[in-house]
């Protein structure tokens, strides 16, 4: 399956890039491309618990599967004051 992943705020930093397209197999799930994520870039594994993730516009947990096509955003926590 081919995914949209968009990066915001320090994993687009770190990443350097706003956006990529990943493949993964059939039946995966965030958890999945989370790990998969992870090993394509070693500068986000540091921040992947933390982060939250929006498969097409809707906040998801961890266990949701993924579809072809779907648009996956990467979202860290925001601080602020």
């Amino acid at each position: 399956m081919r995914l949209t992943i968009l990066y915001f705020g320090i994993m687009r930093e770190r990443l350097g890039i706003g956006e990529e397209t990943v493949e993964v197999d059939a039946g995966a799930t965030v958890e999945t491309l989370m790990s998969r994520l992870s090993d394509l870039h070693p500068d986000l594994a540091a921040g992947v618990d933390s982060v939250r993730v929006a498969v097409n516009r809707d906040y998801v947990d961890s266990s949701r599967v993924l579809s072809d096509n779907d648009e996956v955003a990467v979202i860290p926590p925001v601080s602020g004051g």
